[in-house]
């Protein structure tokens, strides 16, 4: 079964008023930052990379928001959702460290895990807060340092997810 890290960046929370403007895509060693400037072909790409490397499991920290973006936007644009059924038992790093609710308690991002376990956290980093305005400072002039920020920041995020998994895994929160 072939495991997979994701994590999105959109231009705001909703998915029928927002959109994705990049995803992150962990596969063991290879990160795979997917970004378009149209969301169609963002998408078309994403799901190809499903097909081409058998992504049978969805593992990230609130994935529920990750996967109800994927799939209500791929839906947006008419797009198939491939092996829709499997992704039904995607697995949530914050609700397992939250417990059953999973939902955000001031304290408990995945940062703030992060430094909680050691796993390094610059205090220079972006946060996922800025992407909207990183995105559109990019629509406006066109300057590729915008986007830039934003896969550096992605990058980050799937490399944190992917120690905070394996933390849980090696710790027996989490079966393979």
């Amino acid at each position: 079964m072939t495991v997979a890290i994701i994590d999105i960046e959109t231009t705001g929370l909703n998915p029928m008023e927002h959109r994705i403007v990049a995803i992150g895509v962990k596969l063991g060693d290879k990160d795979v930052i997917i970004m378009d400037e149209l969301e169609y072909y963002l998408l078309v790409n994403f799901w190809n990379l499903v097909e081409k490397e058998g992504i049978e499991k969805l593992i990230g920290f609130n994935i529920d928001f990750d996967w109800q973006f994927i799939k209500l936007r791929s839906l947006y644009h008419r797009l198939k959702v491939k092996h829709f059924r499997r992704y039904q038992g995607r697995v949530d790093l914050r609700q397992i460290l939250n417990g059953s609710s999973g939902k955000y308690v001031k304290g408990t991002g995945l940062k703030d895990y992060c430094r909680f376990l050691g796993i390094d956290v610059p205090e220079d980093d972006a946060d996922g807060e800025e992407i909207p305005n990183l995105w559109k400072q990019f629509e406006e002039t066109g300057d590729e340092n915008f986007k830039r920020k934003i896969c550096e920041h992605l990058k980050r995020d799937l490399e944190r997810t992917w120690k905070l998994y394996k933390i849980l895994l090696d710790c027996g929160l989490i079966e393979e």
